[in-house]
């Protein structure tokens, strides 16, 4: 089995992706393109629509500071308006992106209950394999939730980058290049610092998973074998033996709460409020900056035009400081997402060697340690000294 990618953002996660995506999506002409296509469509007209929303904002307030009735309520309808276009896009963009998870499901489900089933893979997988020991968590949560992580993070991605790229245009012709600019170094210098800190999530991810995969696997194996425990007197044993592996899933799931904990609150200080100050320092631009005489000629004796400029200025800096901020914390989606990965690979590199007729099974020694993993023709010595008398014995 390829080493290395257990939940890291690498390049074997990058290798691994890749091939999943190829499954989720067999060609441009599935339904899973047609989804994206559209997806994309929703999300460039999302963003002008804001960026027509953040015009009729300052119009708004203009109309208010000159004490203009007719042009407020011109705006306002104007506002109620707005409601029937953004509301549709919005609910059309949270449809497609659920029907693409919804897709990726179905196809990476298809694709192994066609492995599994086949040439009793299963039976294979569960008794000459030891390298996955709960295949139904793998085939069931891991997959859906692979899928809904794929789809979450093309939405919290590509949205992000569109308005990035819009905003950034509108609010340079605004204000001048200098405000993008600064925001864009602000973040910049905010992801490097949290990409140091910010411990491997991906990995955590697969921990958890594998975990509640052998604890669902334990009470799998009290209801398959329940006659037995109840003849043999072992109800204590099996219950000592699901509350212990609950205690390790338990710690395990306060560990990673306690580091997003931290995580939180640095991202808050960086991307949240550190960028407060960069915003203010840009919506003054244009009173105190480089081009202040040009723009206080063109407005002239109109003052409300200021107040105007404020608003469309504000509400264009925070959509763009909320696109690059997402930018900045959607390495933990892809750390997420790179957890789920080397989950799911691992399942279809198990399968694929099943269909070569390799299969590795790790024997137990006395002491309760692993041994070295058996393959195809190996023979496996014995592990325990009764088993070595056994043998004399028959000699």
């Amino acid at each position: 089995m390829n080493k290395g990618g257990k939940g890291n953002v690498d390049k074997v996660f990058w290798e691994r992706i890749k091939i999943l995506v190829k499954i989720a999506v067999p060609s441009w002409r599935s339904k899973e393109a047609f989804y994206l296509v559209a997806l994309s469509g929703l999300l460039v007209v999302r963003t002008y629509l804001s960026i027509w929303l953040a015009d009729v904002n300052g119009a708004i307030v203009k109309a208010i500071v000159s004490r203009d009735f007719n042009q407020f309520m011109k705006r306002v309808f104007a506002l109620m308006l707005f409601a029937i276009p953004s509301s549709s896009v919005n609910s059309a963009m949270d449809f497609f992106a659920k029907m693409l998870s919804v897709s990726f499901r179905e196809r990476l489900t298809a694709y192994f209950n066609q492995k599994y089933m086949n040439n009793m893979f299963y039976y294979k997988m569960c008794n000459l394999d030891s390298r996955i020991g709960n295949p139904d968590q793998r085939l069931t949560q891991d997959v859906d939730k692979w899928s809904q992580a794929l789809a979450s993070l093309y939405l919290n991605f590509t949205k992000p980058v569109l308005d990035i790229i819009l905003f950034s245009k509108k609010l340079a012709a605004l204000v001048g290049y200098e405000g993008p600019a600064m925001i864009f170094g602000w973040y910049f210098i905010s992801g490097v610092i949290i990409r140091f800190i910010s411990p491997p999530f991906g990995k955590l991810t697969a921990v958890e998973q594998k975990l509640e995969g052998e604890y669902r696997q334990k009470h799998n194996a009290i209801l398959g074998h329940c006659e037995e425990i109840a003849f043999y007197n072992g109800p204590d044993w099996e219950r000592m033996k699901i509350e212990k592996k609950f205690m390790e899933l338990y710690k395990h799931i306060l560990y990673v709460l306690y580091r997003r904990f931290l995580m939180g609150i640095y991202d808050s200080m960086l991307v949240k409020y550190g960028a407060f100050v960069v915003g203010y320092a840009i919506l003054g631009l244009p009173v105190f900056g480089p081009r202040k005489e040009e723009y206080l000629k063109s407005i002239g004796s109109d003052e409300s035009k200021i107040t105007k400029d404020y608003v469309r200025n504000t509400s264009l800096l925070i959509n763009l400081a909320k696109a690059i901020g997402r930018i900045v914390v959607s390495y933990k989606d892809v750390q997420a997402l790179a957890g789920y990965t080397s989950l799911i690979y691992e399942m279809k590199e198990v399968l694929d060697d099943l269909e070569t007729g390799k299969y590795k099974r790790v024997m137990v020694t006395q002491s309760g340690e692993e041994g070295k993993a058996l393959e195809p023709g190996a023979v496996a010595k014995p592990q325990s000294k009764y088993m070595d008398n056994s043998l004399a014995n028959q000699g």
